[in-house]
């Protein structure tokens, strides 16, 4: 990712903070701080790759197995769990905890 990739998706996470500040209802708020998260989550695995501690592409493997495993015989759907980016300074959600 660049840099001004990287900056785009600082600024939106900011905005969406700022969102869910300002909204009106609790279910906008969750929606905005969803949203921020997401944000911050992609910024955060970004930097860890140019920092060199997440090899390229790592994050996409890990995906792709996973959804592999769904679509196996013997698999089910496992639960679905809220993204955390692993590591010192991730994004955490201050809203309700996540529904399952």
């Amino acid at each position: 990712m660049d840099d001004k990739s990287l900056d785009y998706y600082r600024q939106r996470a900011r905005a969406e903070c700022e969102a869910a500040l300002n909204a009106s209802s609790a279910e906008a708020r969750h929606v905005h701080a969803e949203m921020a998260e997401a944000y911050g989550c992609l910024v955060h695995i970004a930097e860890l790759e140019q920092r060199g501690e997440l090899a390229p592409g790592k994050v996409a493997k890990i995906a792709d197995a996973q959804l592999q495993r769904d679509e196996a015989e013997y698999g089910g759907h496992a639960p679905k769990q809220r993204c955390r980016c692993a590591g010192k300074g991730a994004p955490q959600s201050r809203t309700r905890p996540y529904r399952t």
